[in-house]
């Protein structure tokens, strides 16, 4: 009997399931952080970056096939390795916050070692 199940839409991937959940738990977090300007601005960035890494995860499974994926998720690991650093700006200025902010970034980091291996697996001849 196989394990693996079939992959029929970027839905199924962990790595995107991970990343949805890590941009609507920051959307969500967004809506209770103090209203300032440092929060406005790291905020927009943090959700830029955050519904980046879903977005070329989804766009990249449409372009299955070699390099042009790969592309894809490289682009898409670079938006989780900046939405981390924009997370742990937040954690610093916002303490009160700081134990959700860390929940979300473990969910992210998974996403980040998925993202990595993945990578890898399509690098290997």
């Amino acid at each position: 009997m196989n394990s693996q199940r079939r992959i029929n839409s970027y839905k199924d991937l962990k790595f995107w399931q991970n990343a949805f959940r890590v941009a609507l738990l920051i959307i969500n977090m967004a809506r209770v952080l103090p209203k300032d300007r440092a929060n406005d601005i790291l905020v927009k960035q943090v959700i830029r970056s955050a519904a980046s890494v879903g977005a070329n995860i989804a766009e990249g499974f449409g372009r299955y096939k070699g390099k042009e994926y790969e592309r894809f998720l490289q682009v898409a690991l670079g938006s989780a390795n900046e939405t981390e650093y924009w997370l742990m700006i937040l954690a610093e200025i916002n303490p009160r916050f700081s134990f959700r902010i860390k929940e979300i970034m473990k969910i992210n980091s998974e996403s980040i070692k998925m993202l990595a291996k993945s990578l890898q697996t399509l690098r290997k001849p």
